[in-house]
């Protein structure tokens, strides 16, 4: 037979009381779907999951900026703001 419950403070209350007695042995096991999201897993079954990859060379962990957004005033307008910043009393 089961019993419905949850954990608080890391003790098992059941959602409906139970008159067991002191010392009853009892088996607590969580629904299967909860289990499996907190297995232990490798990263290479985290990638699988997740329908990733590894990078095939360091070079491509470096990125980049992406070829339309080069001319964006970006550098311009830093150095403009670090220019007012000095005149600054």
């Amino acid at each position: 037979m089961g019993y419905r419950g949850h954990i608080e403070k890391g003790m098992v209350v059941l959602d409906e009381p139970l008159a067991l007695p002191d010392g009853t042995r009892v088996l607590v096991e969580a629904p299967a779907h909860e289990a499996e999201f907190w297995r232990s897993r490798s990263l290479a079954e985290l990638a699988k999951l997740q329908g990733v990859s590894a990078p095939a060379t360091t070079a491509d962990l470096l990125g980049g900026r992406p070829t339309d957004e080069l001319n964006d005033d970006f550098e311009e307008d830093f150095l403009r703001g670090r220019e007012l910043e000095a005149q600054r009393p």
